[in-house]
């Protein structure tokens, strides 16, 4: 009966300690998806003065979530640590784009559009709620 009853602990731990780690995985992965948009968003502010103004307006799209995403993730220097290597990594591709010469006007448009119009994926954006 002990190693039953043991069983049925270790395996409740280890179930609830998965799915912590896979809340924990899908909420690093919104923020690096949400990092994606807003560090475009900000190159599109400074490198392409006509797409200025809709990008700030579009940025405001991003807010809502990056705020639900922070107060989901706490204080838990585990992921915290993992979204800034995501986003330093996301940063340093598109410094490579931008020196390349690479980072278009109409790579901001597309950028705005989906912000604007398309919208954000639901399905990712799922597991701020």
């Amino acid at each position: 009966m002990k190693k039953w009853v043991s069983a049925v602990i270790a395996s409740a731990v280890l179930s609830s300690t998965a799915i912590a780690n896979t809340q924990d995985y899908k909420l690093v992965t919104v923020a690096g998806y949400l990092n994606f948009y807003l560090l475009n968003l900000n190159a599109c502010e400074d490198f392409h003065p006509s797409v200025r103004a809709a990008a700030y307006d579009a940025e405001k799209h991003l807010y809502p979530h990056l705020d639900k995403l922070s107060a989901k993730l706490g204080d838990n220097s585990d992921n915290q640590k993992m979204v800034a290597d995501i986003v330093m990594k996301r940063r340093n591709m598109l410094n490579g784009q931008i020196a390349e010469g690479d980072f278009t006007v109409e790579h901001c448009q597309a950028i705005v559009k989906i912000l604007n119009e398309d919208g954000l994926d639901k399905t990712l954006l799922a597991a701020l709620n």
